[in-house]
Order: C-alpha cells, then sequence, then structure tokens
C-alpha cells in the first residue's frame, strides 16, 4: 500500500509540475478551463462507471468520502489533457492534431493499464483497456470540442471542411 501512496504522491507533484512547466504563461487560463471542463465531463462518466462495476478504486486519499479516485480522474488525467490542449493549438496540419490525439489518449490509457495491472489504485472491472482506451478518448474528444466552443474556435474537422464558426 506505500507503493501506491508514492505513486500518487509522485502524480500530485509532477501533475503541478508539469502544469507550471509544459503551459506557457500566457495560455494557463486556457490551460486551466480545459482542465476544469475535463474534471466536469469525467466526473459525470466516472459516478455510473464506479456504481455498476466497470472501475474500483481499492486505494484512493479519500476512502470514506467516495469510491472515486480523486488524484488520477480529477487532476493527474486534467492535467495532462490541459498540456495537450494548450499545445494541440499550435499545431497546423490535421494529420499531426488526429496523430497527437491518439497518441495522447494511448499513452495515458497504457499508463492507466501498467496502473490496473501492477498496483490497486485502480481496477478494470467489466472494462478492457481497449474500452478504456475508447472511454479515454470520448472524454478527451468532448472536453476538445468544449474548450473550443466556449473559446469560439473551429474545431479540427471545420477548419479544414470549410465550416464556419457563426452563431
Amino acid at each position: 500500500m506505500v507503493k501506491e501512496y508514492m505513486i500518487l504522491a509522485a502524480m500530485w507533484l509532477f501533475g503541478t509540475i508539469g502544469f507550471i512547466l509544459f503551459i506557457p504563461q500566457k495560455d494557463r487560463r486556457k490551460g486551466l478551463l480545459a482542465a476544469i471542463m475535463f474534471q466536469a465531463l469525467i466526473w459525470l462518466c466516472d459516478m455510473p462507471s464506479f456504481t455498476y462495476g466497470l472501475l474500483s478504486a481499492p486505494v484512493r486519499i479519500f476512502p470514506k468520502a467516495t469510491d472515486l479516485t480523486l488524484t488520477i480522474n480529477y487532476f493527474f488525467y486534467p492535467i495532462l489533457f490541459a498540456i495537450y490542449y494548450v499545445h494541440s493549438k499550435s499545431m497546423n496540419s490535421l494529420w499531426l492534431k488526429i496523430t497527437s490525439f491518439f497518441v495522447w489518449i494511448s499513452i495515458i490509457t497504457i499508463y492507466d493499464y501498467i496502473l490496473e495491472r501492477y498496483t490497486d489504485l485502480i481496477k478494470y472491472g467489466s472494462l478492457t483497456w481497449l474500452g478504456m482506451w475508447i472511454y479515454i478518448g470520448f472524454l478527451f474528444s468532448i472536453s476538445l470540442v468544449c474548450c473550443n466552443w466556449f473559446y469560439k474556435e473551429k474545431t479540427p474537422i471545420q477548419s479544414y471542411v470549410g465550416g464556419t464558426n457563426e452563431d
């Protein structure tokens, strides 16, 4: 159990340092909104996932308060999405944006699978690694659409198909 708490502490440390180092000062507000948007969406999706046994978290920070994994799902993954969101704005090519999207969700899924396999921080119930990959991809794409909507920016599809962003 000590190993799990050290991993949680490392996630808090690397998440904080990553937010400061990898998000430029001028984009911190966008990064913070992206993290909050991701937190809101993952909360809506995780409540049924944990309630109906798709996921479980045997070791967590507040075991009596909630069954959800606060550090992983409400701090670390939102920070990773914020870093992705801020840096995806600088990509010009649609191919580069799509590749970057799939690389990010694949790396996060691999990390999640390693946590599931070798620790007690998260356990898949009836969910597989492929289901988790689809789940994380869904969360990333919906969060990206919501953040783009908030800032009134075109989505990658709109900018290459010729759509407009007028209300």
